[in-house]
């Protein structure tokens, strides 16, 4: 009698386990559908009958608890950043090209790169590793070598300080403006500094942990005038795209040291004074579908190729057109290829698995303000 009662409670817990479990997916597909920009790592301990784990989305833990409190469910979720958190919420990159990696170790996988100046939310730590939000909303683990804390008061006096934009491919900030003067920081295009003075034809500029360099006055600008002579069209995108010719991939790489096909894409509308989503799947959600057919004349400079199994529609790389049936893309190296089977550039392999082509509305993805970021 004692071993059927035994299987009783047994049959029932593992029942409401899974029926809450079933509750807690429910609600991650409505908060947070991609893990890559929102955290909800959420389960039932049937132990304690308590909700366990963590979020960065109040709105979802809110939706949690009102599920479960007729159900008398305790509450044991935290949510990011905790209140009593031993760390600073606000950083920003400290280096050229900062990696961003999807777990807290240097082994792991290699999610995105991030810019010297990119402002972070900081939402946790474990050992001398933060996970960040940028301001994108994507997600990922950083060194704490590479980037700079803030308090929210530092973090906005930093803001409100003039910026400038680094626009040469690369380069490097000095110790002073002298024949004998050693390397500071090396620089990456895009990378954001603070202003201090002009001596010269250098500039001093600030690195955001207070250490100074000098730049070459010719390779900075104001953001907001880098902002003002961008010309957004295909023409436009196209002609950065091929400043990144002959760059090597890099998986997870989004800058002129090495950048994977999203990677790419996304640096080339970044020099176009636009945004785009981390990866090529989120980057396959926005704009319009063009149709296309066997010579592409319907095509512009600019819209986005998706490849990918044309069984499932799973897209897995992107390139960019640039007219006379050719793209350019990060394959190997960043590259132009032609789906004309009589060019030397032909690519018979990814015309095979050509998804669909977008062209992209720009007006929400563009750049603003001094400090180009949201944060």
């Amino acid at each position: 009698m004692k071993k059927i009662f035994f299987f009783t409670l047994l049959s029932f817990a593992y029942g409401a386990k899974a029926q809450y479990e079933a509750e807690i997916e429910n609600i991650r597909k409505i908060y947070a559908p991609d893990k890559r920009t929102a955290i909800f790592e959420i389960t039932y301990n049937p132990n304690t009958n308590a909700i366990v784990g963590k979020t960065n989305l109040n709105e979802a833990k809110g939706a949690l608890l009102s599920k479960f409190k007729i159900e008398n469910v305790k509450d044991s979720v935290v949510v990011l950043p905790g209140q009593n958190s031993s760390f600073e919420k606000y950083a920003v990159v400290n280096v050229s090209v900062a990696n961003l990696r999807s777990k807290p170790e240097e082994s792991a996988e290699l999610a995105s790169q991030l810019l010297l100046g990119m402002p972070l939310m900081v939402l946790e730590k474990t050992r001398g590793w933060f996970r960040v939000q940028c301001p994108d909303d994507y997600i990922g683990w950083i060194d704490g070598s590479t980037i700079k804390q803030f308090s929210e008061s530092e973090y906005v006096n930093f803001k409100h300080k003039q910026k400038l934009i680094f626009v040469n491919p690369s380069g490097v900030a000095m110790s002073d403006t002298t024949t004998n003067a050693n390397p500071v920081r090396d620089l990456s295009f895009g990378n954001l500094l603070t202003f201090s003075a002009t001596v010269g034809r250098f500039t001093d500029v600030i690195f955001p942990d207070g250490k100074h360099g000098f730049i070459n006055t010719a390779y900075l600008k104001s953001p907001a005038d880098w902002l003002n002579e961008k010309q957004i069209n295909g023409e436009s995108i196209v002609e950065n795209g091929k400043k990144m010719l002959g760059i090597p991939y890099l998986w997870g790489g989004t800058s002129f040291k090495g950048t994977d096909c999203s990677g790419f894409t996304r640096m080339t509308f970044f020099a176009s004074g636009l945004l785009l989503p981390r990866d090529a799947s989120q980057q396959a959600l926005i704009g319009e579908l063009v149709s296309y057919d066997n010579d592409f004349s319907m095509l512009q400079k600019g819209d986005l190729l998706f490849f990918g199994n044309t069984v499932t529609s799973k897209v897995t790389h992107v390139g960019i057109w640039v007219g006379n049936k050719s793209f350019i893309h990060s394959s190997g190296m960043v590259q132009i290829s032609s789906f004309d089977e009589n060019s030397p550039d032909y690519d018979e392999y990814n015309l095979k698995r050509l998804l669909f082509v977008k062209r992209i509305n720009p007006k929400p993805l563009y750049l603003t303000g001094q400090n180009l970021y949201k944060f």
